[in-house]
């Protein structure tokens, strides 16, 4: 062979190499139960928030439960630092009132960076890869001779950073240019950040909040260092391929000392740097062992899929366990949505699907409630009551910080839906040293609120709780809301019995009130009203009284429950927020009733909005965006309605359904009492698998509620196959 005609044959390798690459790069996009791809960016882009006109109202978003961003938008959000004082205003008009009160804090984006190849055309998509927790965007020209592939992420493991790599390959012998620009947008209204340049090649700003929830509270000090933004970069013409990695590293000083957050900023920059080419590879495996943890699985049916994994993902990537700064209605990377206050919307809504899935994270929802005990105290206090009154919003310091005072005062049932989410992690861990360090006292001080804001009527020998406004925020003030009543209830006989256990005293006044609260009820419609004259013409905002049913599980007979489903659902507006419709699918799941299950379900795809599976508080878009809210209600559905689960006391029952359309649902990583299983349901079968056990993880065994009961004992990593029905997990009797 010449030496020429074996040069001449070096270009076409590199030709059919790449176009081997740019062949396997687009399998990669397309989409799945986990990628959500879209070739149309434009549209979505260009949409507005309910705030004011910041763009990417739909878009996609990264966060790993310390910082979060919603991609190529101009803001990040650092979980805990909030800024503006807590001043109540009888009606907050946006967006002025929204920078006069606690809100989080704006840090101006570092990693909204957009590129385009200079002097060349060609197409662009994109995609969310919830499976990694990255975000793609591709370029390839129109000769195929350049491709650029772009990732952000929110690195899971190394929690201070923001990662954005650029990757550039091309066939063709000559310079290609990259144009940058980065949508900082203006300098923060929140943060008053000085800005420099401590050596080449990195950029830093440092500063405090300029106002805190009280004249006493803590200023938060920032730091942020990031990979300076060159106006270009340039790949030369003997090269076949080059990243480019911008980093953004960021600490406060609710971890570190004021006088160290410089220096601990930019340590973890430049550590970041020295391991910049395995950034992407640890935060994929991070993220792989929290799906690993605990994630739902579904075959024959893309959309649902996809609606699954969206809705995890979004609250997974606005938590951590070792974070435990509260989960906001918007998320973490949608913190304008509600000011990023949490609400109950964190213990009824979000935290469900943690308790059984992912435990840890599910703790550290509680260990924010726990930590501000001291201010749930003093909120008591200022009204009054003894024990604890946890706020209707909170942010940092654990104050009201509700826009008007009688949302505070009045929106109570948020104490005993604390309570309740202690209730439920108890039974699902039986963690004894948990209950005895931070579930008794969220218990014990929030039963002796109610203990105190209860009014007695000697005359019927009731106790009733007056001047509330329930879930349904249609309808204030009221008495003796139906939930609020049922919540404080459960909240007084859970203290009594935690108490028992732990053997401390129990004050008899607890009992008492359990056992005599007032629980509406019409013997006529034999249905609960939602409060004291309540009628059922009355419309309803969102799902209140059904409510107690599903998650609260107060006991009640069939019909009962069925009527409660059946007016309620006729007199809901559509306009309410997102959960309502999951909390009717449980509710006929558990009757048996999967027509009209499925029919409520559906419905809940009206509020996710694609090609990234965006959740909106309403449908056509409107209201908070990024509602994981919703999301939590919709995974509740789910597990909680077509799984059937439901945690009681020493048993986890279960009554698995199959969604329509699916050809199978599996729930993996259910953690029960230190054991980790698996649920597969088919059509006329399910299987229940032992994954793993803990050292001191006690035996269980299956029992089904078929004619008679049949009990089956788990072996480790054996599947067991039975036919569908109700159903239960326990400690064998011998056992206890």
């Amino acid at each position: 062979m010449s030496k020429t005609t074996s040069q001449s044959k070096i270009p076409i390798l590199n030709l059919l190499i790449f176009y081997l690459i740019n062949v396997n790069n687009a399998k990669d996009r397309t989409g799945s139960p986990t990628r959500f791809y879209t070739k149309n960016l434009e549209e979505i882009y260009s949409k507005n928030t309910v705030t004011g006109s910041r763009p990417g109202r739909i878009m996609a978003s990264v966060g790993n439960g310390f910082v979060g961003t919603i991609i190529y938008t101009d803001t990040i959000h650092v979980a805990g630092i909030y800024n503006g004082k807590a001043v109540s205003k009888q009606w907050p008009i946006y967006p002025l009132y929204f920078y006069e009160h606690t809100h989080r804090a704006r840090i101006p984006s570092t990693c909204a960076i957009n590129f385009t190849v200079v002097d060349r055309s060609g197409e662009n998509s994109y995609a969310l890869d919830v499976s990694e927790g990255v975000f793609y965007r591709w370029f390839e020209s129109d000769d195929k001779s350049i491709t650029v592939e772009q990732r952000i992420y929110a690195h899971r493991s190394r929690k201070h950073l923001i990662v954005v790599e650029l990757s550039v390959t091309k066939s063709l012998g000559e310079n290609v240019t990259l144009s940058l620009s980065n949508n900082k947008g203006l300098p923060s209204r929140d943060i008053n950040f000085k800005e420099y340049s401590p050596k080449p090649g990195v950029m830093f700003g440092v500063g405090e909040v300029r106002k805190p929830e009280d004249t006493r509270g803590f200023k938060a000090k920032v730091g942020v260092a990031w990979t300076e933004i060159p106006s270009s970069l340039t790949i030369a013409a003997k090269v076949k391929n080059k990243t480019w990695y911008f980093v953004t590293a960021i600490t406060s000083s609710i971890s570190y000392g004021k006088d160290v957050v410089v220096n601990e900023t930019l340590a973890q920059w430049e550590d970041a740097n020295r391991d910049k080419k395995s950034l992407l590879k640890s935060h994929k495996e991070a993220w792989k062992r929290l799906w690993d943890t605990g994630k739902i699985d579904i075959e024959g049916h893309l959309e649902l899929s996809q609606a699954v994994y969206g809705s995890m993902y979004y609250i997974l990537s606005s938590t951590r366990a070792d974070w435990p700064y509260g989960l906001s209605p918007g998320g973490l990377p949608g913190g304008e949505e509600y000011m990023g206050h949490t609400f109950w919307d964190q213990d009824i809504w979000m935290y469900p699907f943690l308790v059984l899935l992912h435990p840890d994270l599910a703790r550290g929802c509680l260990e924010y409630r726990y930590q501000r005990l001291p201010a749930a105290r003093i909120l008591a206090e200022k009204y009054g009551f003894n024990g604890a009154m946890f706020p209707w919003e909170s942010s940092l310091s654990g104050m009201e910080t509700s826009p008007g005072d009688y949302y505070g005062e009045s929106q109570i049932h948020i104490s005993g839906d604390i309570a309740h989410a202690a209730k439920l992690y108890w039974r699902a861990t039986q963690d004894y040293q948990w209950l005895k360090k931070i579930g008794y006292q969220l218990v014990k001080q929030t039963a002796d609120f109610w203990a105190s804001r209860v009014y007695y009527k000697r005359k019927d020998e009731k106790y009733y709780i007056h001047f509330v406004m329930p879930p349904d925020e249609y309808q204030f003030p009221v008495d003796n809301s139906i939930y609020t009543n049922v919540v404080a209830k459960q909240n007084l006989e859970f203290a009594v019995k935690i108490s028992n256990l732990l053997g401390r005293y129990v004050p008899t006044r607890w009992n008492k009130i359990a056992e005599q609260m007032y629980i509406p009820f019409d013997k006529k419609l034999k249905y609960h009203p939602e409060f004291d004259g309540y009628d059922l013409n009355m419309t309803v905002k969102q799902a209140d009284t059904i409510l107690i049913g599903f998650p609260l599980m107060y006991d009640m007979d069939k019909q009962v429950r069925y009527n409660d489903l059946r007016f309620y659902s006729e007199i809901t507006t559509k306009h309410g927020p997102a959960m309502t419709h999951a909390m009717h699918a449980i509710g006929w799941l558990e009757l048996g009733m999967e027509r009209k299950a499925h029919r409520e379900f559906r419905k809940n795809y009206d509020n996710i909005v694609g090609p990234f599976k965006v959740w909106t508080e309403q449908i056509n878009k409107r209201g908070a965006v990024n509602f994981i809210t919703g999301a939590g209600g919709f995974l509740q559905a789910v597990i909680y309605g077509y799984g059937g689960f439901r945690l009681r006391e020493n048993r986890l029952d279960f009554y698995p359904t199959l969604p329509r359309g699916c050809t199978k649902l599996t729930i993996r990583g259910v953690h029960y009492m230190g054991n980790k299983l698996e649920f597969t349901i088919k059509k006329k079968m399910f299987g229940v698998r032992l994954i793993s056990k803990g050292p001191i993880s006690p035996r269980l065994e299956v029992v089904m509620i078929y004619k008679r009961k049949n009990r089956y004992t788990l072996r480790l990593g054996e599947m067991l196959y039975l036919h569908r029905g109700r159903g239960f997990l326990r400690i064998p009797r011998h056992d206890r």
